[in-house]
């Protein structure tokens, strides 16, 4: 069955919410949830949206601009709209109460103490429970978007395969792109089940996914494109400030990203991959092959067990992933860490997570408090440590040896490539 805008208000979520004005279409249709926290650019707004906002800076607005903007959303067919108050707006003016109810919108009030995250999850998992996504396919804002995501997906893989992007400018600017101003890519793999389960998402959600990609980067002010490969959804975005961009800001902008598309498909884990910030559009193919190896790392769940991974924080990640030859790692694998994985196997031993702690650390008494043992269990770990490995935890060049096979290990196992001959 439809979700309506009716139905939506009697979930529980929405217990403390304040319908306002708009009865009139409760009956209206609900088939996408739109975020927006500044009411600026609002060309994008699509037919059945249900919109939440904050409205920050709507308080400068005048009687006009509100007006106007009613119109845009009566216009556009939107199916409601939620504001959520006390933070940047103390009350919803009546103007707009009236404009609202002037064009039968539906127009919610939402209280401080409500998530704006658990009121998209919800409405999203109603959504798909009521497999919403096919419907948005047909209808003709659904329509427009995949013929968007087709004519991306051309143009991505011309710019796969072109030797000098340079040559494809008329065509970057069709989508807003340029030769001159910074980019980045991040990838993004879809894994569904219960997670002793989790299985790669099939066609269906990729192509999903490809179109919650593009409807959310629509809302921003950055250029971008929305590529696919064989098991992940890709983007490349640029922004003439990327290049001043802090390493704290881009990360935010990331997680937000992938906030929003975890939100539009629960029940799915999403782990992306970030490639460093390059020059121009010349360095694209670079860009992509940087954010597929940090996507593969986060797949691995190798650095910190992090949903997304940045390529400039793979460590000593990004020189093993750069071997092809696997029987170096194997020999590398041997030469250092493959003793102590026996002797823990065979003793029930614990001289592995002991290396680890110590190589975090560099030295006894930190790596020994978290393990919980002495510091004398410690040091006599680490002798028995060098005793099996003829390489010495306390010298740097030995202990560069032992933290490059133990990255090995961790990633020779994750790809179930370990050697299991002495």
């Amino acid at each position: 069955m439809p979700l309506t805008v009716a139905k939506a208000l009697k979930m529980e979520i929405f217990r403390n919410c304040r319908l306002l004005t708009g009865r009139a279409g409760l009956h209206n249709e609900i088939l996408w949830v739109n975020i927006l926290e500044i009411l600026d650019d609002l060309s994008h707004i699509e037919p059945g949206e249900f919109l939440i906002t904050t409205a920050h800076g709507f308080s400068s607005h005048s009687e006009v601009v509100q007006q106007g903007m009613i119109e845009l959303f009566a216009a556009r067919k939107l199916a409601a709209m939620a504001i959520q108050i006390g933070y940047y707006l103390k009350e919803i003016p009546s103007s707009f109460i009236h404009f609202s109810e002037e064009h039968n919108i539906p127009l919610i009030e939402i209280p401080p103490e409500v998530s704006f995250k658990n009121l998209t999850r919800a409405l999203m998992m109603e959504l798909l429970h009521n497999e919403q996504p096919e419907r948005v396919l047909s209808s003709s804002a659904g329509r427009h978007l995949e013929e968007q995501v087709i004519e991306m997906k051309t143009l991505w893989e011309r710019l796969v395969a072109a030797k000098n992007p340079a040559d494809m400018d008329m065509e970057l600017e069709n989508y807003n792109l340029n030769l001159q101003d910074a980019i980045y890519t991040q990838t993004f793999a879809f894994q569904q089940g219960k997670e002793e389960k989790r299985e790669p998402a099939g066609k269906d959600i990729l192509s999903n996914a490809q179109l919650a990609v593009l409807q959310t980067l629509r809302r921003g002010n950055r250029s971008f494109l929305v590529g696919r490969g064989k098991d992940y959804v890709a983007v490349l975005i640029q922004d003439a400030k990327l290049e001043n961009f802090l390493p704290a800001a881009l990360a935010e902008a990331t997680e937000k990203l992938s906030e929003e598309l975890a939100l539009s498909f629960p029940g799915c884990q999403i782990k992306s991959g970030l490639s460093t910030v390059h020059r121009d559009v010349n360095w694209f193919n670079k860009a992509l092959d940087e954010s597929i190896k940090a996507l593969q790392i986060a797949r691995f769940g190798l650095i910190d067990r992090s949903q997304t991974v940045f390529f400039s924080k793979m460590g000593l990640y990004r020189l093993i992933m750069d071997i092809k030859n696997m029987d170096t790692l194997k020999e590398i694998y041997r030469d250092t860490i493959m003793p102590l994985v026996k002797y823990d196997c065979s003793s029930g031993g614990s001289l592995l997570s002991t290396l680890q702690f110590f190589l975090k650390y560099g030295s006894i008494k930190e790596p020994a408090a978290e393990l919980f043992v002495h510091r004398h269990t410690m040091k006599y770990r680490l002798d028995q440590i060098e005793k099996l490995t003829n390489l010495n935890p306390f010298n740097p060049d030995d202990a560069l040896q032992l933290n490059m096979g133990l990255h090995i290990f961790h990633y020779l196992k994750a790809r179930n490539l370990l050697p299991t001959e002495s």
